[in-house]
């Protein structure tokens, strides 16, 4: 069939459409959220890092999910929600502040009662609420969602929609806007999904000992390329890490792009050190909070026997045995 045929034309038309029509798209895909994980891991102190290894493990087992058996791997479980259909979480992974540098009328406001914002907050005040007490699957579903959502939130078209004549409604965080990258038809949210590298297939969990090897490489190199101050690895502040996602969407996600436009080479390498950059300060920003949360918690301690342990058991046995 020729390029120039009308059904060619046709088939390209219907990709567009099917691109646009289809669901959002999950925030740094897999390997972002691994990556913030991976990096946190590094960061976290012995009894932070011994109690989320442990709440893993046993949400693994809950499901159970056997394709994450740790930490690292999940970074990526409240997108794997979502093929359960699980859809009442969705506005957990965002939240829709209006970009509108045209002054359009908006009717409605996109920005949901409960967002990124507020998921985070609520979780974290979860965990400091039980976090001594044997209550396993509470603390293990909010360490897994509380990571995965600190990625969420420096991506930074999850804090981000722009309106305009063409995009009344708002263009869901970019999920609207299709563009081409090196040849590909993609959503410009999925473009900063794959952290500007464009079509990337996930590699299959559980990890294989390459595929760990790759990540810990990948976030050895974002280490050692993104320096951020100390004050800028410990801000844990909400409404900060959004309107620094906001930011980066006005300044660089926006600017020069259109619907089907060709993303240039410049605006790549752009695009790629900005999502690079978010993903250090979200690994060590995870760290902090964890840190902080589980700084009076000791995982060696002995508390007096329950009913599952004969005789005093470990800490990590009052939670997850």
């Amino acid at each position: 069939m020729s390029a120039n045929s009308p059904n060619s034309a046709l088939l390209v038309a219907v990709a567009i459409a099917l691109l646009v029509v289809s669901g959002p798209t999950h925030a740094w895909w897999c390997k972002g959220h691994m990556v913030v994980n991976e990096i946190a891991k590094r960061h976290l102190n012995q009894n932070a890092a011994a109690l989320v290894e442990a709440a893993a493990a046993n949400l693994s087992l809950s499901g159970p999910f056997p394709q994450f058996i740790d930490f690292v791997q999940s970074g990526c479980w409240a997108d794997d929600l979502k093929s359960f259909g699980l859809d009442v979480m969705e506005t957990w992974h965002f939240i829709d502040t209006p970009y509108n540098p045209q002054k359009v009328p908006i009717n409605k406001d996109p920005v949901a009662t409960v967002n990124v914002k507020t998921a985070i907050e609520s979780l974290t005040k979860t965990l400091k609420k039980y976090k001594k007490k044997p209550v396993p699957y509470v603390i293990s579903f909010a360490i897994a969602n509380l990571a995965h959502f600190y990625g969420d939130i420096h991506q930074p078209l999850h804090s981000i929609t722009l309106f305009s004549p063409a995009y009344p409604d708002g263009d869901r965080g970019g999920n609207l806007e299709v563009v081409q990258v090196r040849g590909a038809t993609m959503k410009l949210h999925a473009v900063w999904d794959s952290i500007c590298q464009g079509e990337q297939p996930d590699p299959p969990r559980p990890l294989s000992s390459k595929e760990y090897a790759k990540l810990r490489a990948y976030a050895d190199y974002l280490e050692d390329t993104y320096k951020p101050t100390a004050a800028e690895k410990s801000e844990t502040n909400v409404t900060v890490m959004a309107g620094e996602s906001y930011k980066i969407g006005v300044e660089v996600v926006y600017p020069g792009v259109r619907n089907g436009v060709e993303l240039t080479q410049d605006y790549l390498e752009r695009c790629k050190a900005a999502a690079e950059l978010r993903l250090v300060l979200a690994g060590h920003r995870l760290a902090a909070v964890l840190n902080q949360v589980f700084s009076d918690v000791a995982t060696d301690q002995s508390p007096k026997s329950k009913p599952h342990c004969r005789g005093p058991c470990s800490f990590l046995q009052v939670y997850f045995s």
